[in-house]
């Protein structure tokens, strides 16, 4: 989707496609009427092979629509679940490191602390700032892992939590990665192309119908309103970190309140 939704909120994108579709269609309604009733129709009513011809183009759009919105809200799920899953390996990190002695434990907790402000601005993004490179160093993980690399466990307990704080650092390292990279991907530009392309189809055969006008209008409206309920849902979904509806990272805050007391 274009910069400029991710400047809007939930509400305002829905107003914008919602009301947009509305008045592009009723628009639509009494700019082709006239010329529809004349060039289409003619002597013989056309609204059969009109309706026919409907029915099968919004068969396969929505199939399009339809499989486009459970992808947007699987992977908006999917961004849900590892920021939950990411918070959960903070504090688990966080209570590991009580196992070490000082000052290897204040430190492995001090960098611990740096890298859960930095997760909650990666889960948080600020829309007019630049895109985050996945596999960019983060100074949070470096200092955790330059700290666990040079300690030199005496104790066989030590040795365990050593390897288990590696383990779940690898995972923080994963989870960083799909973060970033899910804030910069999204549902490709051709794609959206194509939807606009069929609304823009399937709402010019609807208007192109020859009937009473206040009856026109609402099927119209109706139509207009929904496709454009349909394609906001995608669109908010679209990107999971700015813009229409967002994921929270309550999560990783609460993780962050956690390992500073």
């Amino acid at each position: 989707m274009p910069a400029f939704f991710k400047y809007l909120s939930a509400t305002e994108m829905a107003a914008l496609f919602c009301l947009g579709f509305l008045a592009a269609t009723w628009l639509g309604v009494f700019v082709f009427r006239a010329a529809a009733h004349e060039w289409v129709h003619g002597r013989r009513n056309a609204n059969e092979m009109i309706g026919l011809t409907l029915a099968a183009f919004s068969t396969i759009y929505g199939i399009l629509l339809g499989l486009l919105a459970v992808e947007a809200y699987q992977d908006f799920s999917e961004v849900n679940d590892i920021i939950s899953k990411e918070a959960l390996n903070i504090a688990a990190l966080h209570h590991d490191f009580e196992g070490f002695p000082q000052p290897t434990r204040g430190a492995l907790q001090n960098a611990l602390h740096a890298y859960a402000r930095e997760a909650v601005q990666t889960a948080s993004p600020p829309a007019d700032g630049p895109p985050q490179n996945p596999n960019s160093a983060s100074p949070g993980i470096k200092a955790l892992f330059a700290t666990l690399m040079s300690f030199q466990a005496k104790l066989k307990s030590e040795e365990i939590i050593q390897a288990e704080a590696f383990t779940r650092l690898n995972t923080l390292v994963e989870h960083r990665r799909y973060l970033i990279a899910a804030a910069g991907s999204g549902i490709p530009s051709e794609l959206w192309r194509v939807v606009f392309l069929g609304s823009i189809l399937l709402l010019g055969l609807m208007c192109i119908f020859d009937m009473e006008l206040h009856v026109h209008l609402i099927l119209s409206g109706a139509m207009g309103l929904f496709l454009g309920s349909v394609v906001f849902l995608i669109a908010a979904l679209d990107n999971p970190f700015n813009g229409g509806l967002t994921v929270s990272p309550a999560p990783l805050q609460s993780a962050l309140e956690t390992i500073r007391r």
